[in-house]
């Protein structure tokens, strides 16, 4: 299955380990992953790097590592390289 790409960003889901890139924007279809993701400091604008995609799907910010669930990965798109 082919995910979501535009020249504005990307699915989370789509970066590979190691790589970097910035929240474009928070796909808001859950008010309940929004707030969470909120919460841990995820909003457009914040750098992420990939650090693993199994077992747990897990990002690292300027705060430290976070492992994501299913439905938080589904709700980022991020914008790579050219930072």
């Amino acid at each position: 299955m082919f995910e979501s790409f535009t020249v504005s960003g990307s699915s989370l889901k789509l970066l590979k380990v190691g790589e970097r890139g910035v929240i474009a924007r928070i796909r808001e279809t859950n008010s309940t992953v929004s707030e969470q993701l909120r919460r841990l400091g995820l909003s457009p604008g914040t750098t992420i790097t990939l650090e693993q995609r199994c077992p747990r799907f897990v990002v690292r910010t300027r705060q430290g590592p976070l492992a994501l669930s299913q439905s938080m990965i589904q709700s980022i798109y991020v914008r790579i390289g050219g930072f």
